[in-house]
């Protein structure tokens, strides 16, 4: 599927993307960013990019790296999102000692998931595992009586619950823990959600250090996460590790949720003003009803 998220949500732009590295605008801001999937060739120079981004991230070795800096930035700004039926949401970005600034904004296509199914289903409690700033979690409380943000990094449960208050939300729980655990807790507890949104990366550390290695664990963690599914439920989940289109994905989704019909687009691609493409990863859509 190829799409133009501006189309979507006007504050952000892929502008132009190519030799490995993207130029997007979020709000008033611009930057370049690095990004492996932009493997075609930019359409405007490399003076032009520097003529308009504020920011470039300039990677130093393969997990870090600066950000230079072409024009004066805030230390946070923020950009705005307003659903086809008026939902409005406020997210804060500022620039991190990553790459990442607080926002993927591809989400918009689950958002617009949520806000259609979302009257199919039961509106008591969603779930958000690996939940980053939470904007998703942010959007789905307005569909839901109760909303439970699970990350495990502090710094980002806190960003959520800026953007949670930004918004003008006051019905999500947060907490900072490992999302595996967090499950295996919730199964004990007999809790049950009517929507689950995941986002598992392909490795990572929990609160406690906890070891996350998709390869090894995301079969556990799907057989886990359905069990907290209600009988009349909705998943929702992202896969932007580049190593996982090799895996039986399909096979592991129908393995995992046998009762769920599931809806997978393979690859969404970006598509930039000049036609320029970049990967959004995996998206998958399940529901059982």
């Amino acid at each position: 599927m190829e799409i133009c998220l501006h189309n979507l949500w006007n504050e952000y732009e892929l502008i132009d993307c190519g030799n490995g590295r993207k130029l997007e605008r979020f709000g008033e801001i611009t930057l370049i960013r690095p990004e492996i999937t932009a493997t075609g060739k930019p359409h405007l120079s490399d003076a032009q990019w520097k003529e308009m981004a504020n920011a470039e991230f300039v990677e130093t070795s393969k997990n870090s790296g600066q950000w230079d800096i072409f024009k004066q930035i805030p230390d946070t700004w923020t950009m705005s999102y307003h659903s086809p039926s008026g939902i409005q949401l406020t997210a804060e970005l500022s620039l991190t000692t990553s790459k990442h600034i607080g926002i993927f904004p591809e989400q918009v296509i689950n958002w617009q998931f949520i806000e259609r199914e979302s009257v199919s289903y039961g509106h008591e409690c969603f779930l958000n595992l690996f939940g980053y700033t939470g904007l998703s979690t942010v959007f789905a409380s307005n569909f839901f009586d109760k909303a439970t943000h699970i990350d495990s990094i502090r710094k980002v449960v806190e960003w959520t619950r800026r953007n949670a208050e930004n918004s003008g939300r006051n019905n999500i729980r947060l907490i900072t823990e490992d999302a595996q655990k967090f499950v295996e807790r919730e199964i004990k507890r007999g809790n049950k959600y009517d929507g689950i949104i995941l986002d598992p990366p392909a490795i990572g550390s929990g609160a406690k250090n906890e070891k996350w290695i998709f390869d090894e664990m995301i079969e556990n963690l799907l057989t886990n996460v359905n069990l907290i599914a209600k009988n009349k439920s909705f998943i929702i989940m992202n896969l932007y590790s580049h190593s996982v289109y090799g895996m039986e994905v399909r096979e592991l989704l129908h393995k995992c949720f046998p009762h769920h019909n599931i809806e997978m687009c393979e690859e969404v691609k970006g598509v930039s003003q000049f036609g320029g493409k970049i990967s959004h990863g995996v998206f998958v859509w399940m529901k059982k009803i």
